[in-house]
């Protein structure tokens, strides 16, 4: 459900493709929301079914013709009433496959236990790197302003919010998985 929305907010600063709108997700928001291109084209129709979007086609003469989709007023009052309407509880969902594998960890011994708490730590080492390396939030703009469209100051540090969380997270992560490792 959260994807449409995730859709209708980037759709809330300029019309898209479905192609653009990956590429945003890719380039923007990955580090808290994926999707897959064909999840968002799913979502696409499901949205201009239920009147959130409009698409139009734009010819071209030296490629296939796109689809250029854009919020509808509707779209934007839905997404307004979704963005106000915050959780109760503030939990992230509760399906963690590989804390399930360290909760019967046991069972696979020192040696083992400790390979893959490495490759967890580096893993997210890799991850926080990126954010480091990329500065994401400049990115996102940059992203953005590839669509024509401006972010203003309060946009800007609602994302940096997001990605100095990403970092936080991270960094705890790989203390948390280095410690571990120091345990066993």
């Amino acid at each position: 459900m959260s994807l449409q929305y995730g859709i209708l907010g980037l759709l809330h600063y300029a019309p898209m493709t479905g192609y653009n709108l990956k590429k945003m997700f890719d380039e923007s928001i990955s580090n808290i929301w994926e999707a897959s291109l064909s999840q968002i084209y799913r979502e696409l129709g499901a949205l201009e079914k239920n009147g959130y979007v409009s698409s139009q086609i734009e010819q071209q003469d030296d490629r296939p013709d796109k689809k250029i989709y854009t919020i509808t007023e509707e779209g934007k009052n839905a997404f307004s009433v979704w963005l106000a309407d915050f959780p109760d509880r503030f939990i992230s969902p509760k399906r963690d496959e590989f804390m399930l594998r360290i909760f019967f960890g046991a069972q696979l011994g020192k040696e083992e236990m400790k390979k893959q708490l490495q490759r967890f730590a580096d893993d997210r080492k890799k991850a926080f790197d990126e954010i480091e390396e990329k500065k994401a939030m400049l990115k996102a703009a940059k992203a953005m302003q590839k669509v024509k469209f401006a972010m203003s100051e309060e946009e800007k540090l609602c994302i940096s919010f997001v990605i100095k969380r990403a970092q936080m997270t991270n960094k705890l992560l790989i203390e948390w998985a280095e410690e571990c490792i120091n345990e066993l």
